[in-house]
């Protein structure tokens, strides 16, 4: 089923987060070469380093709202495929840091589109934005994918402008080029091993 990222080259922004750096290692088991790109390393301990995703794959130091820097990447690299993670994550801090929190969201994600308009290479695309892109109606049950946008929070709020600037980038740009494959996918939450984050639920139990 998974046989597609076999030899492949796989670009992952964000690959030095909690999620990130699980993609990589079950990517490298599939026999896919895994590049990344991220700011930093999010938290100490890392999970990225715990699990020495550090010695096996090549790892660009870069800011996602730089765009001449993930431009030059995808460029050069020529990945077949792009899983797209790099995020300001954290709800709390959004409210801290607004500014940061619009930028890395909403203009990062429209970074990697940018840098598609010209790409000759065939490649896979999928934007991770988030689950928090609905407008939040204060109903008991789930949201569907095709309900209303929005977001009071400037988390949420940037999460789901990027949507809307993907659709945009994808409808104005990208339909017709026939190499460029783009989905979005809204994660939620997510708990597992090395989530070493602040306001996380397992940290904040432990």
């Amino acid at each position: 089923m998974f046989s597609c990222y076999k030899n492949k080259k796989i670009l992952i922004t964000g690959s030095t987060g909690f999620k990130g750096s699980w993609l990589t290692r079950w990517l490298l088991e599939l026999g896919a070469e895994v590049i990344g790109a991220s700011v930093d390393i999010p938290t100490k301990p890392s999970l990225y380093e715990a699990i020495q995703n550090n010695k096996l794959i090549k790892n660009y130091k870069i800011d996602i709202k730089n765009f001449s820097a993930i431009n030059k990447i995808i460029h050069n690299e020529k990945p077949d495929f792009i899983f797209h993670l790099a995020a300001q994550a954290i709800v709390g801090n959004s409210f801290k840091d607004p500014m940061n929190t619009f930028l890395t969201n909403t203009v990062g994600s429209l970074n990697i589109l940018e840098s598609l308009k010209k790409y000759k290479h065939n490649v896979t695309v999928v934007m991770i934005t988030s689950d928090k892109v609905y407008e939040n109606v204060e109903w008991i049950w789930g949201y569907k994918e095709n309900d209303t946008l929005g977001g009071k929070d400037p988390y949420s709020a940037s999460k789901s402008m990027a949507e809307i600037g993907i659709r945009s980038y994808f409808l104005s740009y990208l339909y017709e080029k026939k190499n460029i494959r783009l989905a979005t996918a809204r994660a939620g939450n997510v708990i597992g091993g090395g989530d070493w984050a602040a306001n996380r639920i397992v940290p904040d139990c432990m």
